[in-house]
């Protein structure tokens, strides 16, 4: 038997309109995958996601990777941001102790 051809809930289809045309509900799951991937993509970390949602880093890793790919320019822009603010204050520290 086809995933095609099994109820919504045994089939693993997703909320909204099956090939059929038929409307199916969300489920829970659903509900959970969405709002891990929306965090994600508003920028919420991984540690912080897996503690939300009761699992580990590696749950969200092996499920959202693909999410999470890409992230290399946000991340090193943070490392620049924060040399830029260390170089800052080193300059400020100087500046005062002359």
């Amino acid at each position: 038997m086809s995933a095609r051809t099994l109820p919504a809930s045994r089939a693993g289809s997703r909320a909204g309109r099956a090939d059929d045309g038929v409307l199916r509900p969300a489920r829970i799951y659903d509900l959970r995958s969405t709002f891990a991937s929306d965090a994600l993509a508003a920028g919420v970390s991984v540690f912080e996601l897996a503690r939300i949602m009761g699992t580990s880093v590696r749950m969200i890793e092996r499920h959202y990777g693909a999410l999470l790919d890409g992230g290399e320019p946000e991340i090193a822009g943070r490392l620049d941001a924060l040399d830029a603010a260390r170089e800052r204050d080193d300059k400020d520290e100087r500046a005062s102790d002359v």
